[in-house]
């Protein structure tokens, strides 16, 4: 009902109202917009030719005495039954949008955005159970009776002309063909079920505006199925109230939902398994080879960074071999004698920290903050700040402690943490962790 489309205008003697004939009026039904002291209302009153006609008349004012009663967000509300100098019609709210395949024809990219499906599909459901729970049908659903509202596109349905209600059973009601269920068509019994078949057919129209089973095809592949069912000739093979069709739907959503995670899970295990594994391939590619055949390797004295230090101290030996001008070898020995005495008897002055333990410690920082960064990627989600400041230090203090186990004296253990505590804070600075901390501790 686009407020543009009216076809002319003519005011009432009151001053207090005024009409503006809609151009898109119905096939029994003329429209107007009516404004009543300043706010827009929808009026319908019968054609001419319909307004003697009894049963019509009966029909028309059981359409306002079931529209009245109902209140709902996605439902027009109507307002007003009377009789004037052109005879009986109806008053309602006046809803600022398009009818459903209007809306389609000016957004045809609309309903291929999942998001936008399930809202709408979530909306119809809403409104056709509430009217099913107040012993209302609607009958008559298709898309010139679903408005799109401008602001927030959200569904309102309108028109309960051909509605039943158990008010009015001895009433025989209509239906759009393209639209009716088999049981409205063959005179059988109709139920919450009829309604949902109308339902099905409206949903191929957002995809495909034809009604036989192979446009099935046209409907997203996460809808097919409860389309599908809807559409089902015999009526004992459909959703049998619109509760059992908002289950289906639920249940399907929370498997594709478990999928998701699973898949979700399967990706940070391969990546976490990547980290750890470089991690390790790091670790032992930087341990430095031995140089003499008959040295212990690192791997045969369980890798211990005291082991390593000791090698390199050897290696420095073997290196002043190599570089030292030819001499006999008596003096060479008388060296190296000296050098061995020397290092029996006084302690190590200049304690360096190994090539092996640096890698070790960068690779286990790095790790480390990965980690806490994967966990908490929104912090807000997961823990406190506070929380995930406490495991930072956590993870920096163990950092910490095993450098310090790695050294044999207490001056390594201090030359060892001091090393550490610079290579975590530089590992730390490099990561995308809030930088709270104070990396001097």
């Amino acid at each position: 009902m686009e407020s543009s489309d009216f076809a002319h205008e003519m005011s009432l003697a009151s001053g207090q109202r005024f009409f503006e004939k809609l151009a898109s009026t119905g096939g029994t039904c003329d429209t107007y917009r009516v404004r009543i002291n300043g706010k827009w209302h929808f009026l319908k009153r019968p054609k001419g030719e319909m307004s003697s006609n009894p049963l019509y008349i009966t029909a028309f004012e059981r359409e306002f005495d079931i529209g009245y009663r109902l209140e709902h967000k996605s439902l027009v509300r109507y307002i007003d039954k009377g009789i004037d100098q052109q005879g009986i019609y109806i008053l309602t709210e006046m809803i600022d949008g398009c009818t459903l395949d209007e809306f389609v024809a000016k957004n045809p990219e609309y309903f291929k955005n999942k998001k936008h499906v399930e809202r709408f599909v979530s909306q119809m459901l809403d409104v056709l159970d509430y009217l099913h729970n107040n012993q209302v049908l609607h009958l008559d659903l298709k898309p010139s009776n679903i408005i799109i509202t401008r602001t927030g596109h959200n569904v309102k349905l309108v028109d309960l002309g051909f509605a039943y209600s158990d008010c009015y059973q001895d009433i025989a009601a209509g239906m759009t063909r393209k639209y009716a269920a088999p049981e409205q068509l063959n005179g059988g019994e109709v139920g919450p079920w009829t309604d949902i078949y109308a339902f099905g057919i409206v949903l191929l129209s957002l995809f495909n505006n034809e009604k036989p089973q192979d446009a099935l095809q046209s409907v997203p592949s996460y809808y097919r199925k409860f389309v599908k069912k809807c559409v089902e000739n015999d009526y004992d093979q459909r959703f049998a109230t619109v509760a059992d069709a908002q289950h289906f739907l639920s249940k399907h959503q929370f498997r594709r939902k478990i999928i998701v995670g699973i898949l979700i899970s399967i990706a940070s295990l391969l990546i976490l398994f990547l980290i750890f594994w470089n991690v390790l391939h790091t670790d032992s590619t930087s341990v430095p080879k031995a140089t003499n055949e008959s040295r212990v390797m690192p791997d045969d004295r369980n890798d211990s960074i005291e082991a390593i230090a000791d090698d390199n101290i050897v290696e420095e030996v073997n290196v002043s071999h190599s570089v030292e001008s030819p001499n006999t070898s008596q003096n060479r020995d008388d060296e190296i004698n000296s050098k061995s005495a020397s290092m029996a008897t006084e302690p190590i002055k200049a304690i360096t920290v190994p090539v092996a333990l640096e890698s070790q410690l960068h690779a286990r920082a790095k790790a480390a903050f990965v980690a806490l960064e994967r966990q908490y990627t929104a912090v807000d989600d997961y823990k406190t700040r506070g929380d995930l400041m406490t495991e930072i230090k956590k993870a920096r203090q163990e950092i910490l402690e095993f450098a310090k186990s790695q050294a044999s004296s207490n001056e390594g253990k201090e030359k060892y943490y001091d090393a550490a505590l610079e290579i975590v804070n530089e590992e730390y600075e490099r990561s995308n962790l809030p930088k709270i901390i104070n990396t001097s501790e």
